[in-house]
């Protein structure tokens, strides 16, 4: 928000400098036509535009890695006893096993797993293994974390 209200006041900037024909420094001789001060801001905006999204780029990257690296550290077995949410957490969906363990889950697997299912999580991998009525199948984190890179 704060990066958009900087792009806005650069342009803002441009536009109000355009009624100017010259700036004067501490020399009479020395001045800026018009022309000068709009390719100046207009590179000052390419500079900060460039910045803006390599610094976007950078955080999505950064944000799987990190979100990879929490995935594969998670080690969980159990049976499922609740599901919940955690308003004091951004209302994070929540899996409660009767182990006391307890563990969040992307949204897109919130239908999926259920009271009573059986589950397994093992530590290095991204894959949750859910067991219900004798059938077994597979949640992959990375599917949801390969979707980010988008």
């Amino acid at each position: 928000m704060a990066k958009a209200f900087y792009l806005y006041r650069f342009v803002y900037l441009q536009l109000k400098l355009e009624g100017i024909e010259n700036i004067y420094m501490k020399k009479e001789s020395f001045k800026f036509s018009v022309k000068q001060l709009k390719i100046a801001l207009n590179v000052g905006v390419a500079i900060f535009a460039i910045f803006f999204l390599s610094d976007h780029l950078y955080t999505d990257k950064k944000r799987y890695n990190d979100g990879l690296k929490n995935i594969q550290e998670e080690n969980f077995q159990g049976l499922v006893i609740d599901k919940g949410f955690e308003k004091y957490n951004h209302n994070a969906a929540m899996i409660y096993l009767n182990n006391d363990t307890k563990f969040s889950v992307f949204g897109q697997f919130w239908p999926k797993i259920m009271i009573g299912d059986s589950i397994v999580k093992k530590r290095g991998e991204t894959i949750i293994t859910v067991y219900r009525n004798n059938k077994k199948f597979i949640l992959d984190n990375k599917d949801i974390l390969e979707s980010w890179k988008k």
